[in-house]
């Protein structure tokens, strides 16, 4: 997959906050990265807002540079940035796990009986799915 030069800039100073936070002591380094997650993910951004993209990498990449030093030994979490990934992490493990398309018997008589009404699939002639953007183009705002 080719990435913009945008999206490569912030992953590699993600890369450089993780190798940072592993570079600290075991006890602080929960701390660095749960550091370096909030302030990714915080504020929410758009794709397209490339100005508030780039003050945040400006922003990030200054941070990363002070934290980097080694007279740098902790950092203070406050208890919001806890509740914060703790509530992330929850939503991560309750999330509901998509039902399998593989219809569960291999009976072809069977599977002709048995309709699933939840969800209609626009396929085409190869059978691959019509409608892959779920009735969204991507960046659009579904027009």
């Amino acid at each position: 997959m080719t990435r913009s030069g945008l999206q490569q800039d912030v992953i590699n100073l993600y890369r450089q906050g993780v190798r940072n936070a592993m570079s600290k002591t075991p006890e602080a380094r929960q701390s660095f990265l749960l550091h370096l997650r909030y302030n990714f993910r915080n504020p929410p951004l758009r794709q397209r807002d490339y100005t508030a993209i780039e003050h945040q990498l400006r922003k990030m990449s200054r941070t990363l540079e002070m934290l980097s030093e080694s007279s740098t030994q902790r950092i203070s979490i406050s208890p919001e940035w806890k509740d914060w990934w703790a509530e992330e992490v929850y939503k991560a493990k309750t999330k509901p796990r998509p039902k399998s398309t593989i219809p569960e018997s291999s009976n072809v008589q069977e599977q002709g009986d048995k309709e699933d009404k939840t969800q209609v699939l626009k396929k085409d002639e190869d059978g691959r799915d019509r409608d892959q953007w779920g009735g969204k183009l991507p960046g659009h705002g579904g027009t």
